[in-house]
This record gives C-alpha cells, structure tokens and sequence, in this order.
C-alpha cells in the first residue's frame, strides 16, 4: 500500500509493525481452560469441599499458579501445600494435552505470519515451564525468541504485575511502548497495560474491560500484521470499542473502523465511560439526595435482593421496574483481600456496572462486601483489636467513597474454610468487629447488614450449624441478618434447601435470638439449582463435566432439551429430574446419569411464608438475574399478600 507525499513521491503508508507481539498462552494461543477447570474440579472433588461452580473457575483465569493454589485453598477447602496443589493442576492439564492441543482459530497462523516477517514473538504465560513445553513442541522450532512462565517469574510479581510483560520485552529486546500483548483475560491485560503495552484482547472465558491502550476482537482468524501496528497509532484517549457482529470490521492505519455498528458502539461505550467513571468512582446514585430505607407496608415482610456481577446482563435485559418493591439491593461484587483493601472482583465488568446503577438511581443500595482472603486471614485481623478497628476504619472509608448509606458484610471463610475448631476464639472477635463496625456506620446515618449462615437442630444442650456468628448477641447492633439458608446439598447429590430443614433454621434462629430482634432477621430464599451426576456407566474422559449449576429461568429449558420430566417434591419443595447424557467417544466413552434439582415459584412462595409465620422481618432472594417472571412474583407476593383471607379445607 503505498501513497505520495507533499512532493509527489511514492511512499509505504502501512503501518508500522510492532516492535515485538507478546503472546499470552492459556485461552489466547491454545483454549486450555477447560483443561484446567476440570484439574481444579478433580481437586476440589478429592481434597476440599467437592462443591466448584463455573463462577469460582472463572475467576482464576490469568492467575498465577501460585495465587491459584491459595485460591483454591481459601474457597475450595482444598486441604493441601500450596505447591502440591500447583503440581496435581499441572499433571491434570498435561495430561489432557497430550490427547489433544486445542488451539485458538487464527493462532497459529498469525504466528507464523510475525515468524516469516521478522517481527519477533515472546511468550508470556502465568503457566509452568513443564506445562509450556508440550506446546512449544508442537510450535515449528523458533516461533518464539523467548518464553516467559509463571515459575520463572519472581514469586508476587506474576500478573497482573508489569512484570512478566517487562521481562517479555526486554528479551525480544523491545521498548514495551512499542509491543502489542496479546491477551484473553482481564488479569492478563491489566499486566500488559501496566507494562506500556497495546493490548488485542481475544475474549474467551471473560473479557477484559475497556481501557486505554486496549482493542478488543472477536477472533484472531482475520487479524494481519497491519492490524496490529495500527495499534500502536491509535490514539488513547478513550476505550476501543469491541468489534462484534457479523462484519467484524478491520482495523485500519488510522485506527478507525467500517461499519455503522462500529461508530454507534464506540459512542455508546464513550457514554457508558462517563457513567461507569461517576458510579464506581463516587456515589451510588446520580440524585442530588441519598435514599431513605424503605420499609414494606403493614403486615407485609421487607424483601431485599443481591445482585451479582454475573447475572448484570440478563438483569438489565429484562427491565429493573420491578425494583419499586425492593428495601434493601445489594451489589455483589466487592471482596476485601487485607486489612486496608476492599476492590471490585476482577471479573466484573465496569461498563454493565455502570448500566445497571444508573438505571437504579434512587434504590436504596446496601453494597456487599465479602471475604476474599485466604483461611484465617479474616480471624486473624478481628483478632487483634488494633487491625480490627484498622479494617473497620476501611469499611467506613469505602462508604465515604461511595456515599453508600449501607453495608453488608458477607464473611463467610469463618464458616467454609478455616475450621470449626477456630470458631470458640473467633466468635467473640466477630461480636465485637461487628459492635465496632455497627456504631462506626450508625454515627454517619448508615445501616449494618450481615449476611450469614444459620444454625439448625437447636436443643437446650446443642446446635448444629454456624454458631461462630453467635447470631444472639449480634442482633442488639445490626440493622439486618440475612441467613442464607441453602445450598443443603454441596458433595453430594441432594437438595438445595429442604423446607424442613429451613423450617429447622427458622426455629432454632426464632429460639436463639430474642424476639425483640426478630424484626431484623432475613430469610436469604433461593432460585437457583444444581445439575448432579449421579452415576456413570463407562469409562468418562478426564474432562468430563461433573455438578454445575442452573438457575430457576434455565431449568425448564435444560428439561425440554435433555426429555426430562420435571417433578415437585412437596417434602423439600423443590422441582427434580433425570436425564442420561453420553459423554466422549471411542474408547473413553461413557454415560452420565444425572439429576437436576431446583427452587422455582412454588418454592420460593414456601420459604418466604415460613419467615412471615415466625415473625421474621425480611426474606432476601438468591440472586437477581437467577429468577424469571413467575419466581419474582412468588418472592414478592409471598412477602406481601394478606394471610388473614387463607382459608384452610378440611
């Protein structure tokens, strides 16, 4: 391509190439992240809590393999070092490449277009040497001048740290400024923005979020050299828009793009620029004036909702007017991970955030915040009176940012990960974290939240459950306690939450905190499910897909597709079905049977009934997005109806 300039000559007007193009390996150069899934499924299933839901799985995608393991152990209860934890992964993953190198369409040969033009290529991974060389292998001899691994890295620096992308320069002997990363995850593209980089991110399990420097695509199949060194003159002050749709236009030297849709998206993403950046940098709402707390009217129950980050989607799709009837909404995207430090999930996307607040504006939004440390780490900071006050000062800090007018605290590794025989220290640290915390948030006008689990089987003598929440002597501090009575069922197939037993819960609750209280306990309902394999018939492939989830608006639908027939079992209130699928082929073939368990209207209905007859203040629904229409009107019309007009046949 050439062109002339001002004096009539001849000139190339392509581009120039990068200086170096820095490959991520995991979802980027091959789709491994199956791979791994399944190698973090087969370890939780052995060694920890056998309960890993996709959601878990995404969110170590990028991470170094050492941050990976204290992951696992933090929120799979995987009971083993840290290192072997690192090395079973590994063996899991290797294994299954050695049946098949899944490779991403256009990878290979976009590599080996830099290859022939001269533009050297490193690898960047957060993976392991012994996990990088089957690939390399299988790699014509040279393709990259040089391999950066995760072990190779020093230990705290992986991504997203500069540093692995630093490093990836420096050995092709390039200024960063002038390299192109190409990357699939959000964590992989933070480390190569942090290093100067341009970033073509490839979406796979989660996309990166738009940023300056950083070009999103669909696929590598129609990207040329000249794409990529348009990237380095494109200008920075706004995100690049991602290039969806049929047309998936080229990138071209100035940067720009054919195709109206490209032009309206990019408006659009400027726009949600500006509300992203005022919502999750500031306030909660866009009003001039905070929310008063709504309280539902008399005789009826309060209803609150979480909302997380996942399900933002299909929350905004299907309209929030619903919401009118909504006390207390709970964003879930928030984890501390230190004393001094609470951030959004990196998985989260700011743009649908932004969305989803404006559209909320004036909701009273109680943010929560869970624990996202590893075990002990929470017990540790409450433990000591001057880093518990530290972390309270934190929180209150957070609200101060965010002019949120409440909180809710969902520390749960008191519960899931660090031990029942921790609990008699930490219940009275918990107690007075939480007086600290209440009293901090009641001098500035907010409101305390804490969602917990519950106790259950409460005799004179004896309780079951999480008594380390000591839920008596918390009430006389707290504006709300929401009890997440679910998730009954975790290692092995059951159900989600039998109505006896969140009759049980609701009782032992009723007994065991004075009825003064009661007005202030929640009962957290759900509306989602779990697809179980129940037994297999053959020999499955490694990868075979074990429990995953489902939620009240998919079950149906999973039904029809699989000849399922739904049933209602009265006794846990909860609809059931079977189907058998035949899982891989030839020799490592076999049939899963399966059995599908989920909380729908009826349901729900049930559950929130159960609160209103014992007194209770509230039921808080698990979790917006997972409901369809018919479960919403359950949830809200089982909180507010009259019961005086029940009538009972004999």
């Amino acid at each position: 391509m050439t062109t002339n300039d001002p004096e009539g000559r001849a000139v190339d007007a392509r581009p120039r190439p990068p200086a170096a193009v820095l490959w991520d390996m995991d979802g980027t150069l091959v789709d491994t992240e199956p791979y791994w899934f399944s190698s973090e499924r087969d370890l939780v299933d052995e060694f920890g809590r056998g309960d890993w839901p996709d959601e878990m799985a995404e969110k170590m995608v990028g991470f170094d393999l050492r941050d990976a393991a204290g992951f696992l152990q933090a929120n799979g209860g995987v009971d083993l070092p840290k290192d072997e934890i690192v090395e079973r992964l590994l063996d899991g993953v290797i294994a299954r490449l050695h049946r098949e190198i899944p490779w991403r369409p256009g990878a290979r040969e976009l590599l080996a277009d830099l290859n022939e033009a001269g533009v050297p290529c490193a690898l960047v991974t957060m993976s392991w040497r012994r996990f990088v060389d089957p690939v390399m292998a299988a790699l014509p001899p040279g393709s990259f001048v040089a391999t950066i691994t995760g072990d190779e890295v020093p230990e705290g620096e992986g991504k997203p740290h500069p540093t692995p992308y630093l490093l990836g320069a420096e050995a092709c002997g390039a200024d960063p400024r002038d390299c192109v990363a190409i990357e699939d995850s959000p964590t992989g593209a933070r480390s190569a923005l942090a290093a100067g980089c341009r970033v073509l991110a490839v979406p796979n399990v989660k996309s990166p979020e738009p940023a300056p420097g950083l070009t999103h695509v669909d696929s590598l199949e129609p990207i040329r050299i000249d794409d990529l060194g348009a990237l380095l003159d494109a200008p920075l002050e706004q995100p690049k828009p991602s290039r969806r749709g049929a047309g998936r236009a080229r990138a071209t030297a100035g940067g720009e793009r054919s195709g109206g849709f490209e032009i309206n998206r990019s408006l659009l993403l400027i726009v949600l620029g500006v509300i992203t950046a005022a919502v999750v940098a500031g306030a909660w709402w866009v009003s001039d004036n905070p929310p008063e707390r709504p309280e539902p009217p008399p005789g009826a129950i309060a209803t609150d909702v979480w909302v997380p980050y996942w399900t933002l989607d299909d929350v905004t799709t299907d309209g929030i007017d619903r919401l009118q009837v909504v006390r207390e909404l709970s964003p879930f995207w928030y984890e501390t991970v230190g004393v001094d430090d609470i951030r959004v999930d990196e998985q989260a996307q700011e743009d649908e955030i932004g969305v989803f607040l404006e559209a909320v504006d004036g909701a009273y939004i109680v943010p929560s915040i869970r624990d996202h440390m590893p075990a002990g780490g929470m017990a540790a900071i409450i433990a000591d009176p001057a880093t518990r006050t530290e972390h309270v000062e934190t929180i209150l800090a957070f609200a101060d940012e965010h002019e949120a007018v409440g909180i809710d605290i969902d520390y749960e590794q008191f519960a899931f990960a660090d031990g029942s025989d921790t609990w008699e220290t930490t219940r009275p640290n918990w107690v007075a974290f939480v007086e600290e915390l209440a009293d901090a948030l009641h001098d500035t006008d907010r409101t305390l939240t804490v969602s917990i689990p519950g106790i259950w089987a409460r005799t004179e003598t004896s309780v079951e459950g999480y008594w380390v929440y000591d839920h008596a002597a918390i009430a006389p501090f707290v504006d709300a306690i929401r009890i997440m009575a679910y998730d009954y069922s975790v290692a092995e197939p059951g159900p989600i939450a039998p109505l006896w037993w969140v009759e049980d819960v609701v009782a032992s609750l009723s007994e065991e905190v004075p009825e003064e209280y009661h007005s202030k306990l929640v009962l957290g309902v759900p509306s989602y499910g779990v697809n179980w394999v129940t037994s297999e018939v053959g020999e499955c492939p490694d990868d075979a897909t074990g429990r995953t989830g489902v939620t009240a608006r998919g079950a149906l639908d999973l039904a029809d597709r699989r000849g399922g027939v739904p049933e209602y079992n009265d006794v846990d209130g909860e609809w059931r079905f079977t189907y058998a699928l035949n899982v891989g082929e030839g020799d490592t073939a076999c049939v899963q049977n399966r059995q599908v368990r989920w909380v729908d209207s009826e349901g729900v209905d049930a559950r929130v009934l159960i609160a209103r007859e014992a007194g209770w203040g509230g039921a808080a629904l698990w979790a917006l997005g997972y409901d369809d229409p018919e479960v919403w009107a359950a949830f809200t019309d089982a909180a507010r109806r009259d019961l005086s007009t029940t009538t009972t046949t004999e």
